[in-house]
């Protein structure tokens, strides 16, 4: 037999990760699911709102697509950026734009990171993915303002 083998830092850091990402993706679940353009916006606190307003300015033009649906947006839900911070003041979340083109109503995700204290809470999105074990859109309730 050989040595045995012991686990690198980074290994054991990917490890801590992933568990972590399932953890959070098990919480965001049990939240139930999100998109609902309907939830109670009294849930949100002021600061929810500005951040949320400034987002749906900000969000549309990191779709990835802007110049072709600059136009054509016709909402925009964020997450609740008081509930999904990453640090005292830092929230990050996820933003579902929703446009209109090819004669139907379709959606581009992006996530948002920004500071709750800066005007605007953030300079930009990014085109956002899902990918297993990764939180996707509808792990919790999004809001429009």
């Amino acid at each position: 037999m050989g040595p045995t083998a012991r686990p690198s830092a980074l290994a054991s850091i990917l490890s801590a990760l992933a568990a972590l990402a399932l953890v959070l993706g098990a919480v965001g679940c049990a939240d139930g699911p999100g998109g609902d353009a309907s939830a109670a916006t009294d849930a949100l606190t002021s600061e929810d709102q500005r951040a949320i307003a400034e987002l749906t300015e900000i969000a549309p033009r990191d779709t990835g697509v802007e110049a072709q649906i600059a136009d054509l947006v016709e909402s925009v839900e964020c997450w609740q950026p008081s509930a999904n911070l990453v640090e005292e003041r830092t929230f990050r979340v996820i933003c579902r734009v929703h446009f209109f083109g090819a004669d139907e109503v379709r959606y581009r995700d992006v996530i948002c990171i920004g500071e709750l204290d800066r005007t605007p809470v953030a300079d930009h999105c990014y085109p956002w993915a899902y990918y297993t074990d990764m939180p996707s859109f509808e792990d919790r309730p999004a809001y429009t303002v």
